[in-house]
């Protein structure tokens, strides 16, 4: 060892190399220890007084009994080293409680009661919860050690797959079992929760919904048993299921706690989703066959085509037909409105023809003193005679009549202007038309909403009606008390007022008296 020349003067220094040699190791020799060694010691322990500060008395196995007696330590899978982590996995320990009792002798002693004697129901679902979730720890530990094993494995070892599928079965078997466990004492803590609140409706329902399950679990396996191998589930889906069957009970039994589960009688159960998915796939079924019927006189099969595929093609068909319709109902309207247009002219014709030929205003074609001195169209008799008789004078006549009637420009305009402006509003419509099949989906909802806005309003004004009659009330009894307190403010008045009256009748008395004293005190003087 190499010493510096700071500490080279020092005494009691070896300088000497520190030399650590070893014997060669023979193959016939062994390094272990045989036996544990003791060392020697010329005088007993018991016997030396050498060592005042050391205790020598014995101990007291009663007193550590006493004490340690009632405990239980579960030292299982504990790390006693100096890790960090040690702490995670330090051994735990329960106390049991301890009772006095006399014994044969009269003598008191000690008896330690265990955890299943005089345990309440509350303990005892605590203490199984605790137990449960240990176990369900301890079979996530192991099938965490199974998978980092599995990472290992050499292909040699694949002889014992057999072996590992039992084990699995195993295991799934006992994670079911665990699983089943924790659902029941959820339902017992929340029938012990709910046994104060819940009502005689409440627990029937409760016990309809356990027996629906009872049974859905029932139609479940027997449905398992007649599934053919293609519906078969794989080993690996079965933890999976059995994990949401789980999540589901624990939901449900959360919703029981809380209060806010749907087994009430006001809130009516949602169907099931199985039937509904049936129906739709019966009716996609049924509109795919109708949509693409089979052919008896071609033997190939036709081309696979994806769903995709098939809901756009129908989906094309019928907005096809809803356009060949739609074109349909377009042309019918266009006819009806030129039906309508000729049948207005016509009533327009004939109306001016009944215009021109009506009779002057103080002229009449009746008969009479007037219609026999005036004839037809203001004309005298004789003369609408001659008219009449006379070939030329009917052609005027017919001339007379072609003014007065409407000409046929005027007609084209008349009827141009009405189908204008039917054209323009039937044009409105059309345009109004995409944006009113836009909003179609909406319109269910805009009606629910309507609905819901007027019960709202129902119920507003319900609660107006009854806000209008509390502050009638509210101005009723603020009325009355007004006219309490006028009439205490009344009585106030008068009490003060008697009050200053006593006052006053109390000073005069108790002037007389005062001078009636004065006098018997004077009369007694002069005695």
């Amino acid at each position: 060892m190499a010493i510096s020349k700071k500490y080279a003067g020092l005494p009691d220094l070896d300088i000497a190399p520190e030399v650590y040699e070893t014997p060669d190791l023979a193959d016939d020799v062994s390094t272990v220890q045989t036996g544990t060694v003791r060392t020697i010691s010329p005088v007993p322990s018991d016997h030396d007084s050498g060592a005042p500060g050391l205790d020598r008395q014995p101990v007291d196995q009663e007193g550590a009994r006493r004490r340690f007696g009632a405990s239980r330590v579960d030292a299982r899978g504990v790390d006693f080293s100096d890790a960090i982590g040690g702490s995670h996995r330090s051994y735990r320990t329960r106390s049991s409680r301890r009772r006095m009792v006399k014994n044969d002798k009269g003598e008191d002693e000690i008896v330690y009661m265990s955890d299943s004697e005089d345990e309440t129901l509350g303990r005892k679902l605590a203490r199984l919860k605790r137990e449960t979730e240990e176990v369900r720890l301890q079979l996530q530990k192991l099938e965490q050690e199974k998978d980092s094993e599995s990472e290992f494995k050499d292909s040699v070892e694949q002889q014992q797959q057999q072996q590992e599928r039992h084990l699995e079965q195993e295991e799934i078997i006992d994670r079911d079992g665990v699983e089943e466990l924790s659902r029941v004492l959820d339902g017992l803590s929340v029938k012990a929760g709910l046994k104060g609140l819940g009502t005689t409706e409440e627990d029937f329902i409760s016990k309809l919904d356990s027996n629906a399950r009872q049974q859905q679990r029932q139609q479940t396996k027997d449905g398992t048993s007649q599934w053919t191998a293609a519906h078969e589930p794989s080993p690996h889906d079965t933890p999976s299921l059995a994990a949401v069957a789980a999540f589901s009970d624990r939901l449900t039994a959360l919703e029981a706690a809380l209060g806010v589960a749907s087994t009430r009688a006001e809130s009516p159960r949602t169907a099931s989703i199985l039937p509904t998915l049936d129906r739709l796939s019966s009716q996609i079924a049924t509109l795919f066959g109708a949509l693409n019927p089979p052919t008896s006189n071609t033997t190939a099969s036709a081309p696979h085509t994806t769903p995709l595929l098939d809901s756009v093609s129908s989906k094309l068909k019928t907005l096809t037909n809803e356009s060949k319709a739609l074109e349909q109902s377009r042309k019918s309207a266009l006819e009806a409105l030129e039906k309508l247009h000729n049948t207005r002219m016509n009533q327009l014709v004939s109306a001016n023809l009944h215009i021109n030929t009506r009779p002057r205003r103080g002229l009449s074609n009746s008969s009479g003193p007037q219609g026999n001195a005036i004839g037809l169209s203001g004309y005298p008799p004789s003369l609408s005679n001659n008219i009449n008789n006379d070939p030329s004078a009917s052609n005027t006549n017919q001339q007379l009549m072609d003014l007065h009637r409407p000409d046929d420009e005027s007609l084209q305009i008349t009827s141009r202007v009405f189908l204008e402006e039917q054209a323009v509003k039937v044009t409105a419509l059309y345009q109004l038309l995409p944006s009113i099949q836009n909003l179609q989906p909406l319109l269910p909802v805009v009606l629910e909403r309507l609905r819901a806005l007027s019960v709202i309003h129902a119920g507003a004004a319900d609660a107006k009606n009854g806000l209008d009659e509390v502050e009638r009330k509210q101005a009723e009894m603020q009325a009355e008390i007004k006219q309490w307190r006028e009439a205490v403010e009344v009585v106030e008045k008068g009490i003060l007022e008697l009050e200053e009256s006593m006052k006053g009748n109390a000073k005069v008395v108790g002037d007389m008296v005062g001078s009636l004293e004065g006098r018997i005190g004077s009369l007694g003087s002069r005695r």
